[in-house]
C-alpha cells in the first residue's frame, strides 16, 4: 500500500535508522520515475519503492501492508537517500 504522509512512531524511526546505520540499504535500481531498493530485515529481505512522479514510497512487508503506515524499512531508505545527497 502506497504512503504519502511523513508520520512514523519513534520506534519505527529507531528501527530504520539502525538498519540503515548496519549497511542493510541497497539501492537496486534508478530510473526516471522509480527508485527500487533491498532492505534486509531482521528476518527477510524487503522490496521498496520510491515512486518520484507521485513522490509515493511502498514496501512489502506485513507492518505497511497491514498498518498502512510507514514502516523501518522506508524509514532507512529515506536515510539512504538523504546519505547521498
Amino acid at each position: 500500500m502506497p504512503f504519502q504522509r511523513n508520520e512514523s512512531s519513534v520506534e519505527v524511526k529507531r528501527k530504520g535508522a539502525r538498519l540503515f546505520a548496519e549497511g542493510r540499504v541497497r539501492k537496486e535500481m534508478d530510473t526516471d520515475r522509480r527508485a527500487y531498493f533491498e532492505v534486509q530485515g531482521e528476518t527477510e529481505q524487503h522490496s521498496v519503492v520510491f515512486d518520484k512522479t507521485r513522490n509515493i514510497w511502498s514496501c512489502d512487508c506485513k507492518f505497511s501492508s497491514m498498518k498502512a503506515r510507514e514502516c523501518s524499512h522506508i524509514y532507512a531508505c529515506k536515510l539512504s537517500e538523504k546519505n547521498r545527497q
